[in-house]
């Protein structure tokens, strides 16, 4: 086995010790990576700390060794060519990776920082982070809430949780693993069914106020769609900007709100809120769990990942079973008013 190993190493030499291309000075390619980013000679100076005739001189440089032109100079500013969009696409990239390694080298490796979209980080991790802290009590996790979606590319951390349809094909640059498929229901508490009663036709709707997570009203209008029972207004409620804010007022009795299965399991199976009519309805999307490639065998977050998969597993398989048990199943008001 010795003697294989040290054949495959000799082997491998030539492929390691290959010449890489000569590339432009550094310094020119940090100033037009830096001016192309910002859009701005100005801009690119203050980030680097020099002067703005120096930024412009490292930019003809570039130009001069790449033997054409990066910029066009226009009287409201710079515009990139064809050859300058590529290369500073380019540039970013690396350079971000650079970043990423050296802060992830300096960064504790017992420490795992995470973003995750807020109603999943409300209603799906922040529960089982007792779990987690009893099975890995050596790892820190830091977890914080994105509003407007995850961005591993323009922030600092280890890795995401966020609800999207197919990323790998968006970002490939990023490693991603799909946890859940979003399944959405109608949901509100026992006592709010049993006073209005549950919708049995399209027309039972016209009762009862909608509670929408969002303010373009589409997951109520996705369901209406797919649920089967015919067409119903959806135009009026309450809208909210959150899942988390529209369950909430589910649970405070103000109406029937419309969110994803998977975040309302513990919920439903304390009897705390119910499915009045019980039909799911697939969103499209998916809750996945993103990091930088460079980040995602550190020990600490590997495990964190392998975690979230477990975890994730035994609440798709309740939700197998919830939604084995409602198929097909005839809607009644009664029934569904009763349904725990």
């Amino acid at each position: 086995m010795r003697a294989l190993n040290a054949r495959s190493c000799t082997l491998a030499l030539p492929a390691i010790l290959r010449k890489l291309p000569r590339l432009p000075a550094l310094t020119a390619r940090r100033a037009f990576e830096a001016a192309a980013r910002l859009g701005s000679v100005t801009a690119a100076a203050a980030e680097l700390a020099v002067t703005q005739g120096a930024i412009s001189r490292q930019i003809r440089l570039l130009e001069a060794d790449l033997q054409q032109p990066l910029f066009r100079r226009l009287h409201r500013g710079l515009e990139l060519t064809a050859a300058g969009q590529k290369l500073s696409a380019s540039l970013t990239d690396a350079f971000g990776q650079i970043g990423y390694a050296v802060a992830d080298l300096k960064r504790p490796q017992d420490v795992v920082s995470v973003k995750a979209v807020p109603t999943f980080a409300i209603r799906w991790l922040l529960p089982r982070l007792a779990e987690f802290r009893r099975a890995h009590p050596a790892i820190k996790l830091e977890v914080a809430t994105a509003w407007h979606g995850v961005e591993l590319d323009k922030e600092d951390f280890d890795c995401g949780i966020t609800g999207c349809d197919q990323p790998q094909t968006k970002t490939p640059q990023f490693t991603w693993v799909e946890l859940v498929k979003e399944v959405i229901v109608p949901v509100c508490t026992p006592d709010y069914a049993r006073k209005m009663g549950a919708p049995h036709t399209a027309a039972d709707f016209a009762r009862h106020n909608l509670l929408h997570p969002t303010p373009d009203r589409s997951d109520w209008r996705l369901w209406m769609e797919g649920w089967g029972g015919g067409r119903f207004d959806v135009s009026g409620g309450q809208t909210f900007d959150t899942i988390d804010l529209a369950i909430r007022a589910a649970e405070a009795g103000l109406g029937v709100a419309i969110a994803e299965l998977s975040l309302l399991a513990d919920q439903i199976e304390l009897g705390q809120l119910i499915t009045p009519v019980p039909v799911a309805v697939p969103s499209g999307l998916s809750n996945w769990f993103v990091c930088r490639p460079n980040i995602a065998e550190r020990p600490s977050v590997r495990l964190f990942r392998d975690w979230l998969v477990a975890e994730s597993k035994k609440t798709r398989d309740w939700s197998t079973v919830w939604l084995s048990r409602h198929r097909r199943r005839p809607i009644h008001a009664r029934t569904a008013a009763n349904n725990p």
